[in-house]
C-alpha cells in the first residue's frame, strides 16, 4: 500500500499537469473556432460530404448516402454521420454545422497528439507537442474543410496512441481499442485506414524481427475490426454490383494510389507537400532529427524510433501513390510535433520555455491574421448570388457543364445535374424547360437551342460562369441580373437570337 507522501505527489502532479492541457484545450479552440461557417465551399470535394450529409437528415439513407440520387460508394458514411449530427439541432446542413465536425477531430488531433507524446516522454513534452500541431499549416486549414481528412487525421492518430499505450507502455487492453480505431479510420476514409496498422507491423518487425508480428495478435481487436469492416463493404458492393470492384475497388481505391510514375517529379512534389503541410515548423524539423539521431538510452530510443517509423510510413504511403494531394500528407503533423517538441525539451537554453511561448505565440498570430487575410481573399473569389436569385425556387432540371455541379446542388438544395460538355445537354434540353449553369470557357460558339436566354452571371473561384433558362413553360426565370446585382444585358452569341428578336 502507497505510503500518504507517495499518494500527495501522484496527486500534486496531475493538478500540476491539468493547467497544461487546460491552456492547450483553450488556446486549440481559440484558433479553430473563431471563424466558424465563414469559409464559402467551392468545390465539389468540399460540398460532397454535406450533401451527403443532407440526404442522410432528408431521407434516412444512413448507410448509402446518395448523391443526386446514386449511392456514394466511394467512401464510407462516417464523415456525412458525422456532419448530419452536428446538423440536426438546426434542422439543416449550412457552411457552419458542415465544418463543424473537422473542427473538433483537429482538436481531437491535438489531445490524441498531446496524450501520446505524454506517455512516451513526459507532460512537457506534451505540452509542446500540443501547441506545435495545432499552429501547423495543415491542422489550422483542413479543420476549417468539411471533409473527411481531418476525421481521418484523429482516427489514426488515436490508433498509434493506443498502440503506444499497448507496446510501450504496457497497457493490455490498449490493444483492442487500437482495433477499434484503425475500424473508425476505415469508416472515414476506406482502405487507407489501415495506416495504422501498417505502422505497428513495420515497427514490431524493426524491433522484434518477425516474431514480433505475435505481439499484434488480439483476438477480441481482429474480431471487431472485421466486425467493424467488413458489413459495409458487403452493402456497397451488392448496391454497385458488378460496378462496385470495377469503379470503386479497381479505379479508385487500387489505381488512385498505384505508384508515381519515375520522374523528377515522384521526388519532388511529395517532398514539396509534405514540407507545406508542416508549415512553419517544417523548417524545424530537418534540425530536429539531426540532433534526435544521437545516441541515446535505450527505452528512449525505443520510443523516438516508433515516431520516427510513425512518420515514415505515412511519408512513404502517400508519396508513392499517383496521386498526390497535400491534404494526404495530413497525418503526417502529429508524429512531427511529437519529435520538434522531443528536441525542443532537449535544448540547454536560457529560459527555454519562455522561449518557445515567444515563438508560438507569433506563429499563432502570424499564422491566424494570414489565414483571415487568404480566407477574405478565397471567398471574394466566388460571387453566386445572382445565380442563385436566379435559379432558386424553379422546379425545372438544372445542368451543369464546367463547373462543380455539387457546390450549386449544396447552396440551391436540389440536385443539379452534370454534364460533361455543353453537347451533352442539347439532347435534354430538347424534352422540356431546363436551366443550364456553364462555365464561360465552355460557351460554343453557337447555342443550337433557340429557346435558352441568359438570366444571370457569376463566378466560382474567379472563374466567370453564366446560367441560361429555357423560355418554354414555367423556366422563364426572373430579369436576367449579373454578379453585381445589376440588369444583364441579354446578350445574343454567334448563331443564335434571344427569343423574341428572331
Amino acid at each position: 500500500m502507497p505510503g500518504a507522501g507517495a499518494v500527495s505527489w501522484r496527486q500534486n502532479a496531475r493538478l500540476a499537469r491539468m493547467p497544461r492541457l487546460a491552456l492547450l484545450v483553450s488556446v486549440s479552440c481559440l484558433l479553430l473556432f473563431f471563424d466558424l461557417g465563414v469559409r464559402v465551399l467551392a468545390t465539389n470535394d468540399e460540398t460532397r460530404f454535406p450533401v451527403l450529409a443532407r440526404d442522410i437528415l432528408a431521407h434516412g439513407h444512413w448507410l448509402l448516402p446518395r448523391l443526386n440520387g446514386a449511392p456514394h460508394l466511394n467512401k464510407p458514411p462516417l464523415h456525412a454521420w458525422l456532419i448530419a449530427f452536428a446538423s440536426w439541432p438546426l434542422g439543416s446542413v449550412t457552411q457552419a454545422s458542415a465544418a463543424i465536425p473537422s473542427l473538433l477531430a483537429a482538436l481531437g488531433v491535438v489531445l490524441a497528439t498531446w496524450w501520446i507524446a505524454k506517455w512516451l516522454f513526459g507532460a512537457a513534452v506534451a505540452t509542446v507537442a500540443g501547441l506545435v500541431v495545432v499552429t501547423t499549416y495543415g491542422v489550422f486549414t483542413l479543420a476549417r474543410v468539411p471533409m473527411p481528412d481531418m476525421t481521418f487525421c484523429a482516427a489514426v492518430t488515436a490508433a498509434l496512441a493506443a498502440y503506444a499505450a499497448a507496446e510501450v507502455a504496457g497497457r493490455g487492453g490498449a490493444l483492442v481499442a487500437f482495433y477499434l480505431l484503425v475500424g473508425v479510420a476505415v469508416w472515414t476514409k476506406g482502405p487507407p485506414g489501415l495506416l495504422p496498422l501498417a505502422v505497428a507491423i513495420f515497427d514490431v518487425l524493426t524491433t522484434y524481427g518477425r516474431a514480433g508480428l505475435r505481439r499484434l495478435v488480439s483476438t477480441p481487436g481482429l474480431v471487431l475490426l472485421g466486425l467493424l469492416v467488413l458489413p459495409w463493404w458487403l452493402l456497397a458492393a451488392a448496391a454497385g454490383q458488378g460496378g462496385f470492384l470495377r469503379e470503386i475497388v479497381i479505379t479508385d481505391w487500387l489505381l488512385w494510389y498505384v505508384p508515381a510514375a519515375g520522374d523528377w517529379r515522384a521526388l519532388s512534389e511529395p517532398l514539396a507537400q509534405a514540407l507545406t503541410i508542416l508549415l512553419p515548423w517544417s523548417l524545424a524539423l530537418p534540425v530536429a532529427l539531426w540532433a534526435l539521431s544521437r545516441p541515446t538510452d535505450a527505452a528512449r530510443a525505443r520510443r523516438l524510433r516508433l515516431i520516427v517509423l510513425w512518420a515514415a510510413t505515412v511519408f512513404v504511403a502517400v508519396a508513392v501513390s499517383h496521386q498526390q494531394r497535400m491534404r494526404y500528407y495530413l497525418p503526417l503533423c502529429p508524429p512531427a510535433a511529437v519529435l520538434i517538441a522531443v528536441w525542443w525539451a532537449d535544448l540547454r537554453v536560457p529560459r527555454r520555455t519562455m522561449a518557445f511561448g515567444g515563438v508560438w505565440v507569433l506563429v499563432a498570430v502570424g499564422l491566424g491574421v494570414w489565414h483571415v487575410q487568404a480566407a477574405a481573399r478565397y471567398n471574394a473569389a466566388t460571387e453566386l448570388q445572382a445565380v442563385l436569385e436566379a435559379l432558386r425556387g424553379c422546379r425545372a432540371p438544372v445542368y451543369a457543364v464546367e463547373v462543380p455541379e455539387l457546390v450549386f446542388t449544396f447552396y440551391l438544395e436540389r440536385p443539379v445535374a452534370w454534364r460533361a460538355t455543353y453537347g451533352d445537354v442539347e439532347a435534354s434540353l430538347d424534352e422540356g424547360p431546363a436551366y443550364l449553369i456553364i462555365a464561360d470557357r465552355a460557351l460554343p460558339a453557337s447555342l443550337t437551342s433557340s429557346h435558352l436566354r441568359q438570366v444571370a452571371t457569376g463566378r466560382l473561384l474567379r472563374r466567370p460562369l453564366s446560367v441560361f433558362a429555357d423560355d418554354r413553360g414555367s423556366c422563364g426565370g426572373p430579369p436576367a441580373v449579373g454578379s453585381d446585382g445589376r440588369p444583364l444585358a441579354r446578350r445574343p452569341h454567334a448563331g443564335w437570337a434571344p427569343a423574341g428578336d428572331a
